[in-house]
């Protein structure tokens, strides 16, 4: 069965990619800048621009909505060798491309502006099969976003049995929402150097219930990626009972107050399949997201999520070398923005999309058995 792009998916992904990259350009400021003169306008602006990390979890969630839409019809009544390899191939060919030309840039880069005394190739290699996010001695991304990417790699894996269950056994949807709860609860409660890997140094001094879920690593990490997977397939399954949307309009403003707030990560979290239900239906922000700008801004949110730190990581020199004080605001997110669009233009087209036909017509002409040397 065909299924219909819902553009406005496509859309939000772009405006999350846009909201993360903001937020780690926050971070390149001096902690003793402020935003504005007022003391409540800058708290409450510093608030909104620290929690651009949550874009990663509404992408998790749109990945669980958008694969269960595409692939849930051809897992629900089981897993064939065939469905599952063309299933990893498709994603294969979504995600390596780019993410290896550009693991490539990065460590050149690194090791331009480190010296290559402090980059290792066995982290190379490591990190090329994107397998870094479970392998605790080479944790450390060369992108760094790329822990996001390991997660989502790592749990492309279960996805066709994981939705073969979903079908066979869940019942309420409501069950995945517990579940997700329950994850990020553990998240929120528990650390340690077993489950939050390298980052257990950040937060081994933080005491007692703490729901603001920025560093978690490892198998913490993990946790997060599958929480939102539960709420994105959550959403997709009300999506697919045809349930009226409607009212879920009066939980946007809520959610969006939740970014001006303070570690309540799991609030804003749980309010995300509410927001993707919402701008499937017939409504201005569904129409808003649709349009052509923030829709392409969408297709190429991969480029864009990949390649800001290119420039995060120049813009120091850059700005010494033109003579611009490097903190200064304006100019800083001007080349940020400017500058990760222009590159993301260009990866788009003659990596993501290159690379993505390649590979298919490779497939085609040797045949999805020969290239991953399966003989039935």
């Amino acid at each position: 069965m065909k299924v219909t792009e819902i553009k406005s998916l496509t859309g939000i992904r772009g405006v999350a990619a846009l909201y993360v990259i903001i937020h780690h350009w926050y971070h390149i400021i001096p902690q003793g800048t402020r935003l504005t003169q007022s003391f409540t306008i800058n708290s409450l602006t510093q608030n909104f621009l620290r929690h651009g990390y949550l874009s990663v979890d509404l992408f998790f969630a749109l990945s669980g909505f958008v694969l269960s839409m595409s692939s849930y019809n051809t897992f629900a009544t089981g897993v064939s060798l065939e469905s599952y390899r063309s299933f990893m191939f498709r994603r294969f060919c979504r995600i390596f491309p780019l993410y290896i030309c550009m693991t490539l840039v990065y460590f050149v880069m690194l090791g331009c502006l480190l010296t290559f005394d402090k980059v290792s190739v066995s982290d190379l290699l490591v990190n090329l099969t994107l397998l870094q996010g479970i392998i605790p001695a080479h944790n450390g991304s060369y992108i760094p976003p790329g822990w996001s990417l390991t997660n989502e790699w790592i749990i492309y894996f279960t996805v066709p049995f994981f939705l073969f269950i979903v079908h066979r056994y869940v019942k309420n949807p409501k069950v995945l929402v517990g579940l997700a709860i329950l994850f990020l609860l553990i998240i929120s409660g528990i650390r340690t150097c077993y489950l939050n890997w390298t980052d257990y140094d950040k937060l081994k001094h933080i005491g007692g219930f703490y729901t603001a879920i920025p560093y978690t690593r490892g198998p913490s990490s993990l946790l997060r990626t599958i929480a939102a997977y539960l709420l994105g397939t959550f959403a997709y399954l009300v999506y697919r009972q045809k349930a009226n949307i409607s009212l879920l309009g009066y939980a946007i403003l809520p959610m969006i107050a939740v970014l001006f707030s303070s570690r309540i990560d799991i609030v804003f979290i749980l309010y995300i399949p509410f927001l993707l239900l919402y701008i499937t239906g017939d409504n201005r922000l569904n129409r808003l997201l649709s349009c052509r700008p923030v829709y392409f801004l969408g297709l190429i949110s991969y480029s864009l999520y990949v390649n800001h730190y290119l420039l995060l990581y120049t813009y120091k020199r850059v700005a010494h070398f033109l003579g611009i004080q490097h903190h200064l605001i304006t100019f800083s997110l001007c080349y940020v923005l400017a500058g990760t669009f222009v590159i993301s233009l260009i990866t788009y087209y003659v990596i993501e999309k290159a690379g993505m036909r390649f590979l298919k017509r490779y497939s085609a002409q040797f045949s999805i058995k020969k290239l991953f040397l399966f003989n039935i």
